[in-house]
């Protein structure tokens, strides 16, 4: 990851997909971890997973962007969850009021 602000690996074993996000969620990243988990959307799984262990920055526009996430899976019945969040995650979370919502 030594070029790259964020690296994103996704594990498809459906019926759930899972996303290993690492580096930094922020405006200039925000497109990559966005189509990203829009991708995940259409294989039609039953849960999506986002590990954000590796997370080292994340802003504003990543809260964004799992809310996003997080409604369209609870319109489409699909479990989205967040994994091993980060403390850097855990805070802003924190921060937001969305720690009950979105880790469980």
């Amino acid at each position: 990851m030594e070029n790259e602000k964020i690296t994103i690996t996704k594990q498809s074993e459906l019926p759930d997909v899972k996303l290993e996000v690492a580096g930094y969620i922020a405006y200039d990243t925000a497109g990559q971890f966005e189509k990203a988990i829009n991708e995940s959307f259409l294989e039609c799984p039953e849960s999506i997973t986002v590990d954000m262990d590796k997370v080292v920055v994340f802003t504003s526009i990543g809260i964004k962007i799992i809310l996003k996430a997080y409604k369209k899976a609870r319109e489409n019945r699909i479990n989205f969850q967040l994994e091993s969040p980060s403390d850097v995650v855990i805070n802003v979370l924190k921060l937001s009021d969305l720690t009950e919502l979105l880790l469980k």
